[in-house]
């Protein structure tokens, strides 16, 4: 439906989960928000002028109030409405982050290394002030996390072939979810996301399929198709009744989460006709009060794409 350009530099591209706005991370710790409707910048901000800076996680709040933003050692959160950063903390070796819908709390992947052995964990962070309200545990890198919008869920996926949904009310693991080729190999798990209402999980394994399990039972509900392909982002829609999931060879598939279908798919443009397939869909998100009266999904690939697809 709409196709927009942005500069194909970016370190990190993250939309918010209303799909109104588009965050840019470029070098040097700079960060720069953009409207989707108007491609207006509409702030600017930064953490480090060191030339090795950049922020490589991001995430809003339901509400789009809020901003967190992270470096692999510092996170910032940031106040739309005063237009400033307004809490800054440090932390080491962040490799993801998600932030709770009221802007409260940010679920931090990260790798503690005071100790005699690196200790790889999630922390769930009060941004006010600094508190750890939990900590959960891998035994490797933890490369994704995720938050439901209800507050009650976190999910992990990690190198170690596991993906974990913690319970936030108890802080207690809930289960355990291990992913394992045929010859019993581990497969690192590469993207997890959860639905508004906490009641699906969905976890990829590298080169995997795409998992979609039951918070409540832990039961698997479906393997959608069986594509054997890396997830580079995924978003299910505000109802929870659907996935949309993002693929490193530029294209897009919207499940229906019930079924387990393939609804629709679509293939982001490319900038150039000659450039290769490789780009990720970076960034997802469904807009919440459409485009031009229309259901919308908008995506973004690692090229600077942004793209409004019409939902079926």
């Amino acid at each position: 439906m709409k196709t927009v350009e942005h500069n194909e530099n970016a370190l990190s591209i993250t939309l918010s989960h209303d799909g109104d706005y588009v965050l840019l991370a470029r070098s040097q710790g700079y960060v720069e928000l953009l409207s989707t409707e108007t491609n207006k910048v509409i702030a600017q901000w930064q953490h480090d002028q060191s030339p090795k800076a950049g922020v490589i996680a991001a995430d809003f709040s339901s509400d789009s109030k809020f901003v967190v933003t992270a470096e692999q050692g510092t996170m910032a959160l940031y106040s739309l409405a005063e237009k400033k950063v307004l809490y800054f903390w440090s932390m080491d070796d962040i490799r993801d982050i998600k932030l709770s819908s009221d802007g409260e709390y940010a679920l931090v992947s990260s790798r503690d290394k005071s100790g005699k052995y690196p200790l790889y964990r999630i922390v769930y962070f009060h941004l006010r002030t600094g508190g750890i309200k939990y900590g959960f545990y891998h035994d490797d890198i933890i490369s994704s996390v995720a938050l439901s919008a209800d507050g009650r869920y976190a999910l992990s996926g990690s190198d170690d072939g596991n993906a974990r949904l913690w319970d936030l009310e108890t802080g207690e693991l809930k289960y355990t979810w291990p992913h394992q080729s045929k010859s019993s190999k581990v497969l690192k798990v590469s993207k997890v996301a959860l639905s508004p209402d906490g009641q699906y999980a969905m976890t990829n394994g590298a080169s995997d399929g795409v998992y979609i399990w039951d918070t409540q039972s832990g039961k698997q509900v479906h393997r959608l198709n069986k594509i054997r392909a890396t997830v580079a982002s995924a978003v299910f829609s505000p109802d929870s009744k659907t996935i949309a999931t993002g693929y490193s060879r530029e294209e897009i598939i919207l499940w229906d989460v019930k079924s387990g279908k393939k609804l629709r798919n679509w293939k982001p443009k490319r900038r150039y006709i000659w450039q290769s397939s490789l780009a990720n869909v970076t960034t997802m998100s469904f807009k919440r009060d459409g485009y031009k009266n229309k259901p919308v999904l908008l995506s973004e690939t690692s090229r600077g794409i942004l793209q409004f697809w019409q939902l079926p």
